[in-house]
C-alpha cells in the first residue's frame, strides 16, 4: 500500500538523496545540468511537498505549487518504478486538491511523456512555447487507478 504524508524536515537528508540519484539519472542526457543533493531545499521551496512511502520505506515525493496548480515534482526511486505508485500519487494530487494541475516535461524524457500520456495528460504547450525543450501538459480530472493497492494519506 503506498502512503502519502507531509514532508517533514526529518526526512530532508533522505529527500534530498533520492532527488539527486532520480534526477542525476532522468537528466543524464542534458551534460548542462549540474545535480547535487544541496539544491533539494531550493527545489521544493514554496511548495507543497508530499512523501511516498510503501512498507515504511520512502520510495518518492511530490513538489507541488498550488496557487498555479501545478505539479513542479515527481520523482519515484528508480527501483520502485512500475509499481503503480505514479499513478497513485497523480490520483492523490486530483483528489487531494480538487482540480487538473499543469506540469512540464523535457521533450527528450520519453519515458515520462509516455507515462504521462498513458495517465491521459494533454499537451497544452502554448503556440508562443513550441520552440521550447520542453512540453507543458494538463492532467485529465480523473486518472483510472488500474493499480487494487490503496491510497493512505497520513497526518
Amino acid at each position: 500500500m503506498l502512503q502519502i504524508s507531509p514532508y517533514t524536515s526529518e526526512e530532508h537528508n533522505e529527500l534530498a538523496a533520492l532527488y539527486a540519484d532520480v534526477a542525476s539519472r532522468t537528466f543524464a542526457y542534458d551534460h548542462t545540468r549540474f545535480i547535487h543533493a544541496d539544491q533539494f531545499q531550493s527545489l521544493i521551496e514554496g511548495e507543497d511537498v508530499w512523501v511516498l512511502r510503501s512498507d515504511g520505506e520512502i520510495v518518492g515525493f511530490i513538489g507541488y505549487f498550488t496557487p498555479e496548480h501545478f505539479l513542479h515534482s515527481l520523482y519515484i526511486r528508480y527501483t520502485h518504478h512500475k509499481r503503480g505508485f505514479g499513478r497513485q500519487a497523480l490520483q492523490f494530487l486530483l483528489e487531494h486538491y480538487g482540480c487538473a494541475h499543469e506540469l512540464k516535461v523535457d521533450r527528450i524524457n520519453q519515458s515520462a511523456l509516455k507515462f504521462y500520456e498513458a495517465m491521459g495528460y494533454a499537451d497544452v504547450t502554448a503556440e508562443a512555447d513550441a520552440h521550447q525543450t520542453w512540453l507543458r501538459l494538463r492532467s485529465p480530472v480523473k486518472i483510472a487507478l488500474k493499480t487494487a493497492a490503496a491510497i493512505a494519506v497520513g497526518d
